[in-house]
């Protein structure tokens, strides 16, 4: 049974590579834009906007899907559309067909997001749990860094190298294929001699929704303007955004791995502290008055997400009844990703009218930080709460 466990640990830790695909060409945009000069910021960007979009309703079909469907099945679906869609752009210069295949793209991700985590809460229990979902954030932060550094390494090749770095999903295919056991829901019902549970969705997931789409647009903030951040102060180019993606990732993976323990010794006030850690994050790098202090904030971000992103999700599996668990994972995926579609058009607009001229930027992190800090303070406040109660 270890064994057999072990071997799931290490299917849900390769798609879980995959899992921040969106943003892994975030570094290279400036040019991927160069080569498309007629196009607007907004335009260029949009290539990680539609996958956020085309997100959306996949995670809620793949909550629907996988009451009837096996989740090794659906994560091979999911392989397979990413690398379509990741590696195809290359291949193009038409900027429509482009977007259209990092809508294909989406498509794949947005299944590995809900599968990976689904798999997570199907098959461990209790600290065991909260180590793998640990773990499986930092593999994820890890595929962020090697797909932002080296893709932004082929971009200075050429504009379309960037696409070719998702052929690290030839890896995932491969151990989803040896790794994860190919269950159907049915079967796995029939075996257990459990009768079938209606699904239920609570009031209290849908104030963890809430949460988590505050998180995921606050979070978002960091991924579409860091490159423009350091441009405006004048510290850095998209060279260095790319350093600092991948500074983000490794304070990701090094908070991934020691969540467990961080978890039991803060308890109920992990999430707390997380956000004021994201909080903290933005005042560094919007007052960074150099590239080095601005590294600084991306490590203590990556840090702080790290802590919030896997308490949102076991908190809305831990929300609803075990047979809904899958829906509420779907459904937070999907907030997530609605989040970070809103992200740019709610933010921009409020960092424009405070903050200074040419310096909009600066104000957007400045927003994350207060964002950051109201929901850490409300989340100590809970924690408190729940410690009194315990």
């Amino acid at each position: 049974m270890e064994k057999s466990k072990g071997k799931i640990q290490v299917g849900i830790y390769t798609i879980a590579i995959l899992m921040m695909g969106v943003v892994g060409i975030a570094s290279s945009l400036s040019v991927i834009g160069s080569h498309f000069p007629d196009l607007s910021q907004t335009e260029v960007q949009s290539l990680i906007s539609i996958p956020c979009i085309v997100i959306i309703p996949v995670t809620l079909l793949v909550g629907a899907l996988m009451k009837t469907m096996s989740k090794k099945l659906l994560s091979l679906i999911g392989v397979v559309l990413f690398l379509i869609g990741g590696v195809g752009p290359a291949f193009s210069e038409s900027f429509l067909v482009i977007q259209i295949l990092r809508g294909v793209f989406g498509a794949g991700v947005g299944i590995l997001q809900v599968v990976s985590t689904a798999l997570v809460a199907e098959n461990f229990e209790g600290a065991m749990r909260d180590k793998v979902q640990g773990n499986l954030q930092a593999f994820q932060m890890l595929g962020c860094a090697i797909m932002v550094f080296v893709g932004g390494w082929m971009a200075t090749l050429n504009w379309n190298g960037v696409f070719y770095v998702h052929l690290i999903a030839v890896v995932t295919l491969v151990c989803v294929i040896v790794c994860l056991p190919n269950v159907k829901p049915t079967a796995a019902a029939r075996a257990s001699g459990a009768p079938a549970e209606k699904g239920k969705l609570t009031g209290k997931m849908w104030i963890w929704m809430v949460v988590a789409f505050f998180v995921f647009c606050t979070g978002q903030i960091y991924s579409n303007g860091n490159a423009y951040l350091l441009v405006e102060k004048g510290i850095g180019d998209s060279a260095a955004s790319g350093t600092g993606m991948a500074f983000f990732c490794v304070g990701g993976i090094l908070m991934g791995l020691m969540y467990g323990k961080l978890s039991q010794a803060l308890k109920s006030y992990t999430m707390g502290v997380g956000f004021l850690l994201m909080a903290a994050s933005y005042v560094v790098m919007a007052f960074a008055p150099s590239i080095v202090v601005f590294y600084i904030g991306c490590l203590i971000l990556g840090l702080g997400m790290s802590v919030v992103m896997p308490n949102v999700f076991l908190n809305v599996g831990a929300s609803v009844p075990p047979a809904s668990v899958g829906m509420a994972l779907s459904i937070a995926t999907c907030i997530q990703n609605f989040g970070q579609f809103c992200s740019p058009y709610l933010v921009n607009p409020i960092s424009a009218a405070v903050g200074a001229e040419g310096m909009t930027n600066v104000a957007s992190f400045y927003v994350a930080a207060v964002v950051g800090a109201v929901l850490g303070v409300a989340m100590l406040i809970k924690g408190a709460a729940d410690s009194r109660k315990a």
